[in-house]
C-alpha cells in the first residue's frame, strides 16, 4: 500500500497550532498530544486560509475564528 502524502507541510501545521496556543504541545510530525478540538481547529484554520488564498486575499489570522 502506498503512503499518503500530507497536503500541508509540518511547518504549516505548526503555524496553525501556534495560532491557537497549542504550539507547545505539538511536535513536527507528531500531533498526538493535541485534543480533538485543537486538531479540528487546525483544520478549520487551514480551510479558511485556503479559501482566502483562492479569493485572492492574504490570509489574516486575526479574522480566523
Amino acid at each position: 500500500m502506498a503512503r499518503r502524502r500530507s497536503l500541508l507541510s509540518d511547518e504549516t501545521k505548526m503555524h496553525f497550532a501556534r495560532l491557537q496556543g497549542a504550539g507547545d504541545r505539538a511536535q513536527p510530525g507528531d500531533y498526538g498530544q493535541l485534543t480533538s478540538r485543537e486538531a479540528g481547529n487546525m483544520v478549520k484554520y487551514a480551510i479558511q486560509a485556503a479559501q482566502q488564498a483562492l479569493a485572492g486575499q492574504t490570509p489574516d489570522p486575526s479574522r480566523m475564528q
